[in-house]
């Protein structure tokens, strides 16, 4: 346990946490596809590195905190909590300058919301994080193969994904993942 007083201890956790919290609730985002749920999932991650954080900071604490977020994502993913319902029909977004990239944006959440978990974050850590295959199994604790087919399968169905399709943005994502 990191001793309290030491205030370089606290300095660099903290400084940590401030380089990183972007990136890591962006990855979180990317997962549960929901800006609350992310951010509390974030804080979470970071609460779990703060304990371990006198063995991980001379390491790699980027790693052991990706790690931590898929993990405690997907367990979290087995317990089911039924007091929200999801709608399938998002709410009415006001046309502006921006329209299109929204409508895009809106496709792929509605596509990627379509994926199991495990599909899900296969597919955002290898395109979105740009992480090999090994990386991504060494996260999601399992084979290359698994891997491999998560982000097959979670590609396929994006590809069938009507409402994504019909941007026609998906040929460069479903192209890359083809080429491992």
């Amino acid at each position: 346990m990191p001793m309290r007083d030491d205030p370089t201890a606290d300095e660099g956790f903290d400084a940590f946490v401030r380089a990183r919290w972007t990136a890591t609730a962006r990855l979180a985002y990317a997962l549960t596809l929901d800006h609350q749920k992310a951010e509390d999932l974030a804080q979470e991650a970071f609460t779990k590195l703060w304990f371990r954080w006198h063995k991980v900071r001379t390491e790699s604490p980027e790693g052991y905190l990706r790690r931590i977020v898929t993990t405690t994502f997907l367990s979290s993913r087995r317990r089911r909590w039924t007091k929200e319902h999801p709608s399938d029909n998002p709410p009415e977004l006001t046309i502006g300058s921006e329209a299109s990239r929204v409508d895009d944006r809106l496709a792929l959440h509605q596509a990627m919301a379509r994926l199991s978990p495990r599909q899900r974050a296969a597919v955002y850590l290898r395109f979105a994080e740009d992480l090999s295959e090994q990386t991504v199994a060494d996260l999601l604790d399992c084979s290359v193969g698994s891997v491999k087919q998560h982000t097959s399968r979670g590609l396929a169905a994006l590809r069938a994904s009507t409402e994504f399709d019909e941007t026609g943005r998906l040929a460069d994502l479903a192209g890359r993942g083809t080429a491992s």
